[in-house]
């Protein structure tokens, strides 16, 4: 079987070009299985349709045999009415006994493990997703001290961004509050994992991003203390 000390499922609302980077964190022995959703583009329409097969593929994910179950998209938790995928996730863990969470509230715990309360937020969203973003963040305890954003459209240009944007966007924020806790950074499609520590490094303060954060959890929920260096004070606090 791959993966013989532990498998985590993610549920991707669009396909997934993004393995190498849970790699990266994962240890030797633990592995990743997928389910896409088939969204193409950052619209209502395609929300929509996210929101309506998500439950079939984290049921086929728990049915496959994983440990733990990360359903991906922060935008059907930002943008959601009612409660969105985030209380499927508690149905459903309820429901199976096998641990099921949003990659937005696996974020959302590791900033708060890290201390982080005011800080700043890098975003490859454009205008109205940013503002879903920032309203779940202050209903969640947060200050957004500095919102920096690449304005994309769609996941196919955020997955073409170079790591720089990130990097150079994150410097921009800092520069605006100095005084910050901490950085965000949502979004698996853009690449920002190596950019995790030459942050932390300059800047003094940690770095939250979706895989680093959905990794960190599902390693906790396997009971797995360690993942591979590099990727962030995070991945200390197993």
């Amino acid at each position: 079987m791959r993966g013989p000390r532990g498998r985590i499922g993610t549920v991707s609302p669009t396909y997934v070009d993004n393995a190498g980077d849970w790699f990266k964190v994962l240890p030797e022995g633990v592995n990743v299985v997928f389910a896409t959703l088939g969204v193409e583009e950052h619209t209502p329409k395609e929300f929509d349709k996210a929101q309506e097969v998500v439950e079939q593929a984290a049921r086929g994910l728990v049915m496959a045999g994983v440990g733990a179950v990360v359903l991906g998209g922060s935008p059907l938790v930002t943008m959601a009415k009612g409660e969105g995928t985030g209380g499927l996730a508690r149905q459903l863990e309820q429901e199976t006994g096998v641990p099921v969470i949003t990659g937005q509230e696996a974020a959302d715990q590791a900033l708060k493990i890290l201390g982080i309360r005011r800080l700043l937020l890098v975003t490859p969203y454009k205008e109205s997703l940013n503002q879903g973003m920032q309203s779940h963040l202050k209903a969640a305890g947060f200050e957004v001290l500095s919102l920096k954003s690449a304005l994309c459209p769609g996941p196919k240009e955020m997955a073409g961004l170079s790591p720089e944007v990130p990097y150079h966007l994150a410097r921009e924020a800092f520069e605006q509050a100095r005084d910050a806790d901490g950085v965000y950074i949502p979004n698996p499609k853009w690449q920002t994992m190596d950019i995790i520590e030459p942050l932390e490094k300059e800047l003094k303060i940690p770095v939250v991003t979706t895989i680093q954060a959905s990794a960190w959890w599902g390693l906790k929920k396997l009971h797995i203390s360690e993942a591979r260096p590099g990727y962030g004070r995070l991945l200390k606090c197993l």
